[in-house]
């Protein structure tokens, strides 16, 4: 089965557009770039005022928001593989932090190295809109009935 037939890869766009009105989706006002079997870029804008964190240096984005904006690019990607009544639920991440970044328009890219019957393993990482790679992720996501 190819990517453009798949449950997942076909429903990933709509749920967005659920999303995209309520909770972290809208907090970061999260949208997908490219979706495909196994890979997946996500957009995310984060603020000064909703995801800033003062410094003597100005605002960085809190390291909580640049997780969210990685687990949601890892749970999602993940679902590009989900069969029709299965969803996605985060099981272990581990997010590396590479450098402070400041507030704007960032960038998640995310693949599935791995999937077995119930579980994903997948990776990503998180650049700041000009190509700065500011962290990195790792996951393993459960496949759960919906």
């Amino acid at each position: 089965m190819n990517g453009e037939e798949h449950y997942g890869v076909k429903a990933l766009p709509e749920l967005y557009k659920q999303w995209s009105a309520t909770g972290m989706v809208a907090n970061i006002g999260t949208r997908i770039v490219e979706v495909e079997y196994g890979k997946l870029v996500l957009e995310g804008n984060m603020t000064a005022d909703s995801h800033g964190f003062p410094t003597s240096r100005g605002a960085i984005v809190h390291g909580g928001a640049i997780a969210t904006l990685a687990d949601e690019a890892l749970a999602s990607v993940a679902f590009t593989l989900a069969e029709e009544g299965e969803t996605t639920v985060t099981a272990d991440l581990k997010v590396d932090f590479l450098r402070p970044a400041q507030p704007g328009r960032f960038i998640a890219r995310a693949t599935v190295r791995h999937r077995t019957r119930r579980l994903a393993f997948c990776e990503a990482s998180v650049e700041h809109a000009q190509g700065e790679v500011v962290a990195e992720a790792r996951a393993v996501i459960a496949y759960v009935k919906a």
